[in-house]
């Protein structure tokens, strides 16, 4: 994989959107086409919203959404106990649950029919672990969350590794997989610092039933990923200073570009 299809990097800190962007209204007519007719540009046989999602879900700009996804009637508002940036607003029919992980500042938002479930965790992990075997490891943890144990078809699938900076390393692998009725899209993201002896690991998990996954995307998983990770563009904006980490020189550091 080229470090140009290469996802742009979840750093460890989330960053909010500007909060106007949370108000704005999705446009309608010609986009409803535009996401109909979508096909991924990394995975040709996903087409629709899930294309977009996937694309976005590995660093590739989409517009097709003609704006930025909302949350259309608020459930609630999630506030991590200890760390105040992963914060966000999610719909009616869901309750939060703060990943009791050891290291980790996460969450588990899980749909009260426990038929879908969309999670977000960062964990500072003190040994040696590849994106593939954390990988492994969510789709595990998302087939026993929904008591699946039928056959997984892999859809799609990424991988790679990229520098970032004298000694940083990250490398990344992503998943969307159907199983038992249910639709999966799981991203982890691991950075390296040489001699440090730890890492640190990100992972997206978002899961729904196949039927419901277009309109989850849309109204659930979607709008939180853009509250906490998105620029108005579709791009990841790690430090949240309005420039994209692809024109970012700096995209860890918001007082340089």
């Amino acid at each position: 994989m080229t470090s140009t299809n290469f996802k742009r990097i979840r750093y460890f800190l989330l960053v909010l959107i500007i909060p106007g962007m949370l108000f704005c209204k999705c446009k309608k007519g010609g986009n409803a086409n535009k996401t109909t007719n979508a096909t991924s540009h990394i995975c040709g046989q996903v087409t629709g919203v899930e294309a977009i999602y996937w694309d976005l879900m590995n660093g590739i700009p989409r517009t097709d959404l003609g704006a930025v996804p909302t949350i259309a009637s608020i459930g609630g508002t999630y506030i991590h106990p200890t760390y105040a940036p992963l914060t966000f607003i999610y719909p009616p029919g869901y309750t939060p649950q703060t990943d009791g992980t050891s290291g980790a500042v996460g969450v588990n938002l899980i749909r009260n029919d426990n038929k879908a479930i969309w999670r977000y965790t960062s964990i500072f992990y003190s040994g040696t672990a590849s994106p593939q075997q954390v990988l492994s490891n969510e789709v595990s943890q998302v087939r026993s969350f929904l008591h699946s144990t039928g056959q997984v078809t892999t859809l799609c699938s990424q991988q790679g590794s990229l520098p970032r900076a004298a000694g940083i390393t990250t490398s990344n692998a992503s998943v969307y997989i159907t199983f038992d009725g249910f639709s999966a899209a799981i991203d982890v993201t691991i950075t390296t610092e040489s001699g440090l002896g730890a890492e640190q690991i990100n992972i997206v998990t978002t899961a729904a039933p196949t039927a419901d996954f277009t309109n989850e995307i849309l109204h659930t998983f979607l709008p939180i990923d853009y509250q906490l990770l998105y620029t108005g563009s579709g791009e990841v904006d790690s430090d949240g200073d309005g420039f994209p980490d692809s024109e970012d020189n700096f995209p860890f550091d918001p007082t340089k570009h």
